[in-house]
């Protein structure tokens, strides 16, 4: 069980109108112009925006991969550490996380 960041990388080319992008330093991915997920700065670990439900979850049952980062509902921000996630599980997550942004309206210029 390991996932890279290339392999991330992969995993978002296939996601439709998904781009790379950065902010604070890092990696991000986005959907109509909102973030989905990052990658940290050393790239050893992925964000995901999932629903609080399935991220609640997520951190309960694999403590030592995944780590809630910001609990608000009704979305949640989850680390997951690539090394100890499984690929096949990630992707799911990954394209739930898009899923969630692909059908919000574009983010508004400040």
């Amino acid at each position: 069980m390991s996932i890279t960041a290339h392999r991330v990388r992969e995993m978002v080319a296939g996601l439709a109108d998904a781009q790379e992008g950065a902010h604070h330093g890092h990696p991000d991915f986005r959907v109509n112009k909102k973030i989905f997920a990052t990658l940290t700065e050393a790239e050893d670990r992925a964000a995901l925006r999932l629903t609080s439900i399935e991220a609640r979850a997520l951190a309960e049952r694999t403590p030592a991969v995944f780590r809630l980062v910001s609990d608000r509902e009704p979305v949640t921000w989850v680390s997951v550490l690539l090394a100890g996630a499984d690929e096949s599980e990630f992707g799911d997550l990954l394209e739930e996380a898009w899923s969630l942004r692909v059908n919000e309206p574009p983010s508004r210029r400040r």
